[in-house]
């Protein structure tokens, strides 16, 4: 990670959140645009992590799910909290535009990068337990706005 210079403002504005974590303080994050949502979310379900979740009753179960693809958890994980970090004094290394949006690979180099800065397992669960939720939601809502926006829309000249 790097030090910034000078400290973030985190804006208040319901996308931008805080989640503290033991041993490590107060983290922040941004809920990204719906076409960034998209492509995580896309990742999710392209990892089979969406279908292990989907039956589950709980992490040790999606897990179990998972199987032979259990390191997609982890690249998905590292993605998300990737797309979402705003830290007040820190910024990633890893940068996805570095990874021509090969989210996959920009997820294992954050996770890696996390790790490689004390995160444990819990503190990144944690986050993404929580930011899947947020994205999930923020994304059902910005596509229903969406489809009511173009369902009102104009359609053209009217008829007589």
């Amino acid at each position: 990670m790097q030090p910034r210079k000078h400290a973030r403002n985190i804006p208040r504005k319901p996308h931008y959140f805080s989640i503290d974590l033991a041993d490590i303080g107060e983290t922040y994050w941004r809920i990204p645009s719906m076409a960034k949502a998209a492509k995580v979310l896309n990742l999710l379900q392209s990892s089979g992590f969406m279908a292990a979740a989907q039956n589950a009753k709980d992490g040790d179960e999606i897990v179990s799910n998972l199987g032979e693809n259990l390191p997609a958890l982890f690249a998905c994980q590292g993605a998300l909290l990737g797309v979402c970090w705003f830290h007040e004094n820190q910024d990633l290394e890893t940068k996805l535009q570095n990874f021509r949006g090969d989210m996959s690979l920009y997820g294992e180099e954050v996770y890696e990068e996390l790790h490689e800065s004390g995160w444990e397992l819990g503190h990144v669960q944690t986050c993404f337990v929580e930011l899947v939720q947020k994205v999930v939601d923020s994304f059902v809502t910005q596509k229903e706005v969406a489809e009511k926006v173009s369902f009102l829309a104009p359609t053209g000249a009217a008829t007589n």
